[in-house]
């Protein structure tokens, strides 16, 4: 009689992946509906707050340091919108969807990961489709170098894949947190390097703020895009050092998130 053969890491794994992608399913019905464009919505909203931002802080002042004002928001706008909807989208995301939890391969981390992928799918994605029309209509160029950018990018949506589970996590366990995580999301825009590049803020403060990791992975970013047209300032060794803990220190508040859950 033989025994009943225990399940390899991978296959454990594609059951997990195909869990993760029925959430997402789900999340986007449920938000987007079938009426009207539907789940284009998940490009529309993002692109919306893109133009929206671009317009009116392009009527406020035409260019700095020789870049227009359009052109920059057009590729620094969408790296927020990465860590900032989608903080979120995932607090809370345990205790209100607790129901789906009787299903036993839903893992409560599972609604985290299917929340970041949604959100991350759709910024990007907007992200892309508007920089290809930006470049068409001659409001942005082409990146001096294509991988730097990809890499800086990257190194955005590692700081925020971290930060939003940190958040998501401690919105869990701490009432006090969730209603504050607004507040706390509107105070990092200064230190984002969105609005702000790390060339124009005083040499005094400047190293200051490069502690923060999202204005380093932000400004790998510049560096990919503009190149020599702006003098960009970050360490990788430091931004990924700051990632890693960033993220082992989310993944374990999850887990001590994820105790306090009972079904």
């Amino acid at each position: 009689m033989t025994g009943r053969t225990q399940p390899t890491f991978w296959h454990q794994l594609a059951i997990q992946g195909r869990v993760i992608w029925a959430l997402v399913l789900r999340e986007m019905i449920t938000r987007f509906g079938r009426e009207g464009i539907g789940i284009l919505w998940l490009l529309g909203e993002p692109a919306m707050f893109i133009i929206g931002v671009m317009t009116i802080f392009s009527q406020m002042d035409e260019a700095r340091n020789g870049i227009p004002i359009a052109e920059y928001l057009a590729v620094s706008y969408p790296t927020l919108l990465l860590w900032r909807n989608t903080t979120g989208r995932v607090a809370k995301a345990i205790e209100s969807n607790r129901a789906l939890l009787h299903h036993g391969p839903i893992r409560p981390i599972d609604l985290f990961y299917s929340r970041i992928l949604l959100e991350f799918s759709g910024a990007a994605g907007s992200f892309l489709m508007l920089y290809l029309v930006f470049v068409a209509l001659g409001i942005c160029h082409w990146p001096a170098d294509v991988l730097q950018m990809i890499l800086g990018y990257l190194m955005v949506v590692w700081f925020s894949f971290g930060f939003v589970l940190l958040m998501g996590a401690l919105s869990e366990l701490s009432e006090t947190i969730d209603r504050i995580s607004h507040i706390i999301l509107y105070l990092m825009i200064p230190f984002s390097g969105v609005f702000a590049p790390a060339e124009i803020i005083p040499e005094k403060f400047r190293d200051a703020m490069l502690l923060f990791p999202l204005l380093d992975t932000v400004e790998m970013f510049h560096a990919g895009y503009f190149g020599e047209r702006m003098h960009t300032y970050y360490s990788v060794p430091y931004t990924l050092m700051a990632n890693l803990v960033m993220t082992f220190m989310g993944l374990l508040l999850t887990q001590l998130a994820i105790r306090r859950v009972t079904v």
